[in-house]
């Protein structure tokens, strides 16, 4: 071995470092007593990878236990690749060392002295460190891409905002605009009413004068006062139709709670004379109490029955069956269905167009159910009707909404 003072080699002998010195051959001259411990707690990983117990490194070559003994010769041959740093797997154990050379005072290569540790649990903790701090990065990249997400939806959300004002806006004006057409109709519709109303009314009531007490008149000429007096009539039941549809479109419902068992027999009053007339039947089942306009409810019921007696069948007595269920999201449905002529499919949305009359030879002015139409929107529902499949009738179902908010 080399000649070392006895203090040098003593200190190396009790350093708590791991220490191999090798002559210049590459054999393996001294490990300290730390070295030979710290092998000897991983001597089953070293058996399996080297078959060669801690015993046998000592006097061995360096060759006989690197897995690549020509690499490590050419590296420990060349002086300027030293110190040499390398890391030394033995199944799950990791030895990281670190070579250097020993020169005597003429600069001749004399010794090998190397220096290793375990790192095994450190490189764990340094591969375990690498995966977080990757994990780490892929969750910043992903927090940037979302961060620019955010940042690209607050812009379209802004985008939007402002449009949304700008529409609304938009629409304020054209509501406003709206309301005030709706106010020019009505009020020309009044003025309209009354001031047609007037000469109407004394066309029919001089036509009517002159039937009944001029009694030179030819059959033709009665006739031709009956038709006038008849047209004069129909006129003013479409001013009054036109008048009421006006005054629906311009003014806002003011809701109460009303029942409709109530509302049904005050229809039924109105329409004592034609239910009579036609030897027809009303049926209903018992009917909710809802937030409505009493009165709108009224007509709305009133037109429709109003509608089922004069579209019946000849010689059919007409009846009527009325009916209610409760439906999802707080609104329930009226079904009226009746025995009549029935609907075409194809007119089942013409029927609710004003002056729309799809049978000329029925008395009627076409405004009666785009009444109840207009009765129905304003209460926030729809109204719909269709025929019955191989069998005469319509049935009219109306979605309504049971409660309104304030």
């Amino acid at each position: 071995m080399i000649k070392t003072p006895i203090d040098l080699q003593s200190c190396i002998e009790h350093l708590q470092a791991n220490v191999f010195v090798a002559d210049k051959d590459f054999n393996l001259i001294y490990m300290n007593t730390h070295a030979k411990k710290t092998l000897e707690a991983i001597e089953p990983e070293i058996q399996e990878v080297f078959q060669l117990n801690v015993d046998a490194f000592q006097g061995g070559s360096i060759h006989r236990f690197h897995r690549d003994p020509k690499k490590v010769e050419a590296i420990l041959k060349n002086p300027l690749a030293l110190p040499h740093k390398a890391d030394f797997v033995f199944g799950d154990v990791i030895l990281r060392t670190v070579v250097n050379a020993v020169y005597d005072e003429t600069g001749v290569l004399e010794a090998y002295v190397v220096n290793w540790e375990n790192v095994t649990e450190s490189k764990k903790l340094e591969n375990a460190l690498n995966i977080k701090l990757q994990e780490l990065n892929d969750a910043n990249q992903e927090l940037l891409k979302r961060n620019w997400q955010i940042e690209q939806d607050e812009a379209e959300l802004k985008e939007a905002h402002a449009e949304q004002h700008k529409t609304h806006a938009y629409l304020n004006i054209k509501l406003a605009e709206l309301r005030q057409s709706n106010q020019d109709l009505e009020n020309f519709a009044t003025i309209a009413s009354h001031d047609l109303m007037a000469p109407v009314r004394k066309i029919i009531n001089f036509a009517g004068s002159l039937l009944e007490n001029d009694t030179h008149f030819s059959e033709n000429e009665k006739f031709v006062l009956d038709k006038i007096i008849n047209s004069g009539k129909r006129m003013r039941l479409l001013m009054d139709d036109i008048l009421e549809y006006s005054r629906l479109a311009g003014h806002s419902s003011t809701f109460e709670r009303v029942n409709l068992n109530d509302v049904l027999s005050e229809v039924l009053a109105n329409l004592s004379f034609e239910v009579m007339e036609a030897k027809g039947e009303i049926h209903s089942e018992p009917l909710p109490i809802i937030e409505a306009n009493k009165t709108q409810m009224v007509q709305l019921l009133q037109n429709l029955i109003s509608n089922s007696l004069k579209y019946r069948q000849e010689k059919v007595p007409p009846v009527v069956n009325i009916s209610s269920t409760l439906e999802d999201e707080g609104f329930i449905s009226i079904v009226l269905e009746d025995n009549g002529i029935g609907i075409k499919d194809e007119y089942a949305d013409l029927v609710f167009q004003p002056f729309e009359r799809l049978n000329p030879q029925i008395e009627g002015t076409g405004m009666g159910l785009a009444i109840c139409r207009k009765v129905v929107v304003s209460h926030g529902g729809v109204i719909k009707v269709k025929s019955l499949p191989d069998q005469a009738g319509a049935v009219f179902t109306i979605k309504l909404q049971e409660r309104h908010s304030q």
